[in-house]
């Protein structure tokens, strides 16, 4: 052999070894990658050459390694058999050296429905026509599935997105929408082609765009991933709808990521909360409308947790017990109550709560001032929206005053009843006097209405002082009227003495009865006659007040032959009833009658 020869059977021979080594890696490359290897020779009745990967795909035994075209065909899903061989044979036709599809088969072994892709090369001759493919197979059913699963899934995602009633969004990592729902679309009243595009800030509240605007950037700054806590976000702001209404929305989003964890976007829906926002913005006003009130109002105002403890107490309760608007929720109301008070108050409070009821209740409290008061307490249960009771919320009024001028008032009824009881008497003891042995039926009612108006005399200087005293020149002046047709005839001398209620109506009766003798017997039955009244104090023996009425320039005075209401009057009302002396002298000068009266009860001023 010569060696030209012998080199180019060295030449061959490298050349097998290398297309074996070749097809050896493709064979590896096959198995590791699961790819079904195909050589089908196109000129002699598409003989064909498979891998046995392939065979495996396709759920073939090894003896199907020569399977013929119509084999193949047989194989292929019936809903995908025309499809598959028509687009076959067309590329074969063709002028295509690139062949791809995808289709189902039925698998022999196990008799599943499995996709298979391919992806083939057509090698032709110099006319054009097909001569040899070589192809890789793909068993793709899991990916199908998969994609199969996710349109369903994003179908049914639409299909549920439509049908919400509020709207609903999925965006871009760049922001951009890449879906909205019917309700979004209504909400601002586009088509979804607008919605799309459509750039939601610009129907912003312009006093909440700062607010979205910082809200925005501080979200920019949080680091997302699939397993931050902290992929949700919340705004609330005013929205301008297309027919001009402003309406408040509270719009929550939440990161996307896709199945390697990555942040894509953003999934977001928008609740209107319109009504609860104006049911809180009326809330507020209200509560501020109460809070004034309660802190304006002239009474004592309280609010208690259910366990009793004080939650809020207005200023002029604070002030009351001397607590500031911060030491409230500390302070212990119960410390104030008086000791006899305390048992009973807090037994009454302790039931309320437990019954969750009312109470009306009175007691003594210590003021900040030092003072016991009596406070006048109505409480009621407090509820929350949802009817839970969560307190007792109440009013104090301070009835100390109150109190004290009822106790004052019956003294009065008590002290008014005695005085009528007595006056009642006084009244039946003149009539009795006067009417008694009096033939003349005319003098005896004159006498009777003048000695009424003395008493009256005395009672209205009385009601003046509250029935506490009189004044003895005043009691004087009106009884015998000093200032009025008398102001010239008697004359009165003496310092100021205040008489005790009963003293008082004595001395004016006695005074009516000697002004009333004087004037028809005595020194004023005359014009030239004058009556003089002194009195003063004597701080002997016994410390006494000592008045002398005196007669001058009147009738001659003889001694009278019978006793009279006068003598009556003076010897048991100032004598006897006020534990007095009193002397009557009928001189010739004039009557004299001189009263000492003891100075208990008389107060000098």
């Amino acid at each position: 052999m010569s060696a030209l020869t012998q080199q180019a059977g060295s030449d061959v021979h490298q050349l097998i070894s290398r297309l074996q080594a070749r097809e050896a890696e493709l064979v590896l490359i096959h198995r590791i990658a699961s790819v079904g290897g195909v050589e089908v020779d196109l000129r002699d009745g598409f003989r064909n050459r498979r891998s046995p990967e392939y065979l495996k795909i396709h759920g073939l035994p090894p003896t199907a390694a020569n399977e013929t075209h119509e084999d193949w065909v047989a194989r292929i899903h019936p809903d995908d058999r025309m499809r598959a061989e028509r687009q076959f044979l067309d590329a074969l036709a063709g002028a295509t050296l690139d062949y791809s599809a995808e289709h189902r088969i039925i698998r022999p072994s196990d008799g599943q429905a499995r996709w298979v892709r391919v992806a083939a090369q057509i090698d032709r001759d110099t006319n054009g026509r097909p001569i040899r493919l070589i192809g890789a197979h793909f068993d793709v059913t899991d990916g199908k599935f998969a994609e199969q699963a996710l349109r369903e899934s994003e179908e049914r995602f639409r299909t549920i997105a439509n049908s919400a009633p509020i709207p609903m969004w999925v965006t871009k990592l760049d922001g951009t929408r890449s879906f909205v729902n019917q309700a979004y679309a209504e909400f601002f009243e586009l088509d979804y082609e607008e919605a799309l595009k459509f750039d939601w800030r610009a129907r912003v509240h312009p006093d909440d765009a700062a607010s979205i605007l910082e809200a925005e950037q501080l979200r920019s700054l949080v680091p997302l991933n699939s397993d931050s806590p902290d992929n949700l976000f919340a705004i609330e702001t005013r929205i301008l709808r297309a027919d001009r209404d402003w309406r408040w929305i509270k719009a929550v989003s939440q990161a996307r990521f896709d199945e390697r964890g990555q942040h894509v976007g953003f999934i977001g829906v928008a609740h209107d909360i319109t009504a609860a926002k104006q049911a809180e913005i009326e809330l507020r006003t209200s509560e501020e409308r109460f809070r004034r009130m309660v802190e304006g109002a002239p009474v004592m105002i309280w609010m208690s947790d259910s366990d009793g403890r004080c939650v809020h107490l207005n200023r002029m309760l604070r002030e009351f017990w001397g607590v500031s608007e911060q030491e409230v929720q500390r302070f212990d109301w119960s410390n104030t109550l008086h000791p006899e008070d305390r048992a009973s108050v807090l037994s009454r409070v302790s039931s309320a709560l437990k019954e969750r009821s009312g109470f009306e209740l009175k007691a003594r409290y210590l003021a900040a001032d030092g003072r016991y008061l009596v406070l006048d307490t109505s409480a009621h249960p407090r509820l929350s929206a949802s009817g839970e009771f969560v307190g007792l919320i109440g009013a104090n009024v301070d009835v100390t005053e109150r109190d004290e001028a009822e106790r004052a008032r019956e003294l009065l009824v008590d002290e008014l009843n005695h005085r009528v009881k007595n006056t009642l008497s006084i009244v039946q003891a003149v009539a009795r006097q006067t009417f008694r042995n009096n033939a003349d039926p005319v003098g005896a009612r004159h006498a009777f209405e003048g000695r009424l108006i003395a008493l009256g005399h005395a009672h209205d200087l009385l009601t003046r002082t509250n029935w506490e005293s009189a004044s003895l020149k005043d009691l004087a002046d009106v009884t015998l009227d000093v200032r009025g047709v008398n102001a010239d005839r008697i004359s009165l001398t003496g310092p100021a003495i205040l008489l005790t209620p009963k003293q008082a109506v004595s001395i004016a009766m006695a005074l009516h009865e000697l002004c009333t003798n004087a004037m028809k017997y005595g020194a004023l039955s005359r014009n030239e006659g004058r009556v003089q009244l002194d009195w003063h104090r004597d701080d002997g023996a016994r410390s006494e007040l000592r008045m002398i009425w005196r007669e001058r320039h009147g009738p001659p005075v003889s001694l009278p032959t019978r006793r009279g209401f006068g003598s009556t009057l003076l010897e048991r009302t100032l004598a006897h009833d006020l534990g007095g002396d009193v002397s009557v002298r009928f001189e010739p000068a004039g009557l004299l009658c001189q009263i000492a009266l003891p100075l208990e009860g008389i107060v000098a001023r």
